[in-house]
């Protein structure tokens, strides 16, 4: 019997554990695409960006390519933050401090419709979901965020900085403790 120069054979046990997993909130085969007009202001002031409501979360999408920020506070923020952005999928997610000049809403007070639970709005290279009734996640490239009452998550790239940190793995849902990175299938949002 020929031994390998080794002697080791590779077992599933000593295997390399799989690579990230695309989070049910980014299936889009799960959601059902709406008309992303409706979601767009159409006022000067407003830049034709586009804003949504899910639940308590309100968010707001462009008016750049794969920028997209979305208010509200769930337990595990840190203090006082106002939200979360992305910029142009260069960086973040970031929260967003109070004090500073970043603004949620549209100027002119167009409201937000509610993207209904099940559905997803494509605008300028970013997805949202409405993965369950107070849940929201919006997907740029490859950064997104997912914000519930009792956690949040963001995605970023594999060795990268320009970002906010995850909460402790105990406070998210097992299948979102480890790992921080999407896949690269499917393509993200054009």
């Amino acid at each position: 019997m020929f031994v390998g120069a080794l002697g080791v054979v590779p077992t599933s046990a000593t295997a390399a554990p799989p690579g990230p997993t695309l989070p049910v909130e980014f299936d889009l085969s799960r959601y059902q695409p709406v008309d992303p007009e409706r979601y767009r202001s159409l006022a000067y002031a407003d830049n034709g960006r586009g804003f949504l409501r899910v639940g308590r979360w309100m968010c707001q999408i462009g008016p750049v390519y794969r920028y997209v920020g979305c208010q509200g506070h769930p337990a595990t923020a840190p203090p006082q933050v106002r939200g979360a952005a992305i910029s142009g999928d260069q960086q973040g997610p970031w929260w967003v401090p109070p004090g500073t000049t970043y603004r949620f809403g549209a100027p002119t007070g167009f409201r937000p419709p509610t993207l209904s639970v099940g559905s997803r709005v494509t605008l300028y290279g970013v997805t949202c979901t409405a993965p369950r009734r107070d849940t929201v996640a919006c997907r740029t490239g490859s950064r997104a965020l997912i914000f519930t009452p009792g956690w949040h998550k963001f995605f970023f790239p594999s060795g990268d900085s320009a970002h906010s940190p995850n909460p402790a793995p105990r406070y998210l849902p097992p299948r979102l403790q480890y790992w921080n990175q999407l896949p690269l299938n499917p393509a993200p949002p054009r």
